[in-house]
């Protein structure tokens, strides 16, 4: 069945040996290499809230990696089709995310496109409590110095300002707030008139607070105005600080 795809790759859900799995083909044998890349990426993580890998293999000379699904349902579409989460489910997914980004952070391999689409929802433990899982590394490998890989929205859109304009890890944790922000709005933070590059006005974030749970409120609209600062030195100094941070708003 096929679940989706991109400009690399076409994901497909399959069943091997009885058990259902995700397999993503290259589209061409010339991107055979990005996915092989993601492959070897997938191999040195651990992590339960990353998706695992399984192996790589070649069909009919496209390179295909192959995974456990990371749930029957994505973020973006829990986020479509019921809105914002709620309180327990806020919590307990920003938790899941971070744990995500802090792993990755401590065994140094970017994500770089971390979005609610690329973020499933997957039942756990006996009582098959809900978590997200994170997938898709196909620009895991990107060059720093493309500081336009990624998805619109999720970039970091003052890269563009430092010293010397390469990806990091500020931009890294930037994309996993908006997400949070995603989970607990629905929407997108704006600066200025929102349509504007928030690079070229001088204002800060507007924080749309009177759409958060009025019990967490002005916690939470001091987590995301310090996350969204245009100088990353004025932010959370790694994905731990955040986390602490986002668990103390609960």
């Amino acid at each position: 069945r096929r679940l989706g795809s991109g400009g690399t790759a076409v994901a497909l859900e399959v069943e091997k040996e009885g058990a259902i799995s995700v397999l993503k083909v290259a589209r061409t044998p010339e991107v055979n290499a990005r996915v092989q890349a993601e492959g070897e990426v997938l191999a040195k993580l651990r992590h339960p809230r990353i998706v695992a890998y399984y192996e790589t293999l070649e069909i009919a000379g496209h390179t295909a990696i192959r995974t456990p699904k990371a749930g029957d349902e994505t973020l973006a579409h829990r986020l479509r089709d019921e809105g914002t989460l709620s309180l327990d489910l806020l919590q307990r997914f920003g938790e899941d995310l971070l744990e995500a980004v802090a792993h990755l952070e401590a065994v140094g391999i970017p994500h770089r496109d971390i979005k609610p689409d690329n973020l499933g929802i997957a039942p756990f433990g006996k009582n098959d409590e809900l978590h997200l899982v994170l997938f898709d590394f196909s620009l895991a490998r990107a060059r720093l110095d493309d500081i336009d890989a990624g998805t619109d929205g999720y970039i970091e859109p003052f890269l563009k300002l430092r010293r010397s304009p390469r990806w990091d890890l500020h931009a890294e944790r930037w994309a996993a707030a908006i997400v949070l922000y995603q989970m607990a709005t629905g929407a997108f933070p704006r600066w200025g008139d929102g349509k504007s590059d928030p690079a070229l006005v001088e204002c800060d974030a507007t924080i749309d607070a009177a759409s958060f749970d009025p019990s967490i409120r002005d916690p939470l609209a001091v987590f995301f105005a310090k996350s969204f600062q245009r100088n990353p030195g004025d932010r959370f100094d790694n994905t731990e600080s955040l986390r602490l941070a986002w668990r103390q708003v609960f």
